[in-house]
């Protein structure tokens, strides 16, 4: 790194921290803090899949510190065909109620200040941001004032956690935490105690018994030694996935040297490219279960694998909450670390250092592609060793 690139990083840090210092000031001017434990909870975070499941640790240990409070988690996936809490947590013990809303339900004045009123109404106590990674000044600003809006007595999590400025020297010369150690640290530096990192999902015994059905379907009973590899070859960005055909690659080579099942993770737009993948194999070979499968069968049916291969998805996460390796197979689109799943088991390939300015879709897409097949292969063939040693 020369001088120039460490000036860089130290006006981002010097940005970022003094934009914090004002959020700090704001805050404790718009609010007190409680004097007693509180009674109603109001937590706040929007997201799909992946930023969702990340916050499930968090809202755990909100419970956890405070087991007689009433929880409310506020929350959006964007539009309404998108997949988020709702579909992730609804009955989880330690949400009380999910109110959640769409992006066309606040999009005039009136259905903002009726949104508004409805909130008012519930009486929170305490409002928990739990922010997005590329949350900005001007949206937590925001948030704040609308958490003073609904009448809450005390709030905090109005934290930046970083910002667009300089990224190719972000992202080639800083790592970051991952997405759950960072929203728990949030908690923390708001004195909230933070103890073994939990994921919990409601999973109806219905679901359960859907996918042992679609297993013995399949394959019968599945060998405890043999090895079952997910694939999660798709995502929300082009951008971001790896081409198909090697992933095609990726899945002959397995199949011939290790004899594995697989199985085809997604949604419905990923059908065209499972069949894909798999045209080469035999039918008894492989399972395609994207786009017949809802999201916490998903959950379900990666407890049944060895490990999972997939892009920067949500899919990835999953994998992670419920202790599965992954290779995962990511572009230089975030800072290193940020996105990747929780835990150590996994292998990440990253390329950075490419000769592009790391802003636009086209530089994106060129870094997911310069990870090679050779390269997969060794990470699954390390973690196939691992499986095999344990």
């Amino acid at each position: 790194m020369n001088i120039y690139q460490k000036l860089q990083l130290f006006i981002v840090d010097s940005i970022v921290g003094l934009l914090n210092v004002v959020l700090r000031i704001t805050n404790q001017i718009f609010f007190k803090k409680l004097k007693s434990e509180p009674n109603n909870i109001l937590i706040y975070k929007i997201g799909n899949i992946g930023d969702i499941v990340c916050a499930v640790p968090s809202f755990i240990e909100v419970r956890n510190n405070f087991p007689k409070a009433r929880i409310t988690l506020l929350t959006s996936p964007g539009v309404k065909s998108a997949i988020g809490a709702r579909e992730l947590i609804t009955g989880a013990w330690y949400i009380d109620e999910l109110e959640v809303y769409y992006a066309d339900d606040i999009d005039t004045i009136n259905k903002k200040r009726s949104f508004i009123n409805q909130l008012k109404k519930k009486n929170y106590d305490l409002f928990i941001q739990l922010p997005d990674d590329l949350a900005n000044f001007k949206t937590l600003l925001r948030n704040m004032v609308f958490a003073k809006l609904i009448g809450v007595w005390s709030a905090y999590g109005f934290k930046i956690r970083t910002i667009q400025l300089f990224k190719k020297t972000q992202v080639d010369y800083t790592k970051q935490a991952t997405e759950v150690e960072s929203l728990l640290d949030i908690l923390r530096e708001n004195n909230i105690k933070i103890g073994k990192v939990e994921y919990a999902f409601g999973i109806p015994e219905a679901q359960k018994n859907n996918i042992n059905n679609l297993l013995k379907e399949k394959w019968g009973k599945i060998n405890k030694k043999g090895l079952v590899v997910a694939i999660s070859g798709g995502g929300k960005r082009e951008a971001n996935q790896w081409p198909k055909e090697r992933f095609k690659e990726i899945i002959e080579y397995l199949c011939g040297r290790y004899n594995v099942k697989i199985i085809i993770m997604g949604g419905n737009a990923d059908v065209s490219n499972a069949e894909l993948m798999t045209q080469s194999l035999e039918n008894e070979n492989y399972l395609i279960a994207a786009g017949k499968i809802g999201i916490l069968e998903t959950i379900e049916l990666l407890k049944h694998c060895s490990f999972l291969i997939s892009n920067s998805t949500g899919t990835i996460h999953l994998a992670a909450a419920v202790g599965l390796p992954a290779v995962g197979i990511y572009s230089i689109r975030d800072v290193p670390g940020r996105w990747f799943p929780y835990g150590f088991q996994h292998e990440i390939l990253y390329h950075k250092s490419i000769d592009c300015d790391y802003k636009n879709e086209d530089c994106i897409k060129i870094s997911i592609d310069d990870v090679s097949v050779d390269e997969v292969k060794l990470a699954c063939d390390k973690i196939i060793s691992e499986i095999n040693f344990h």
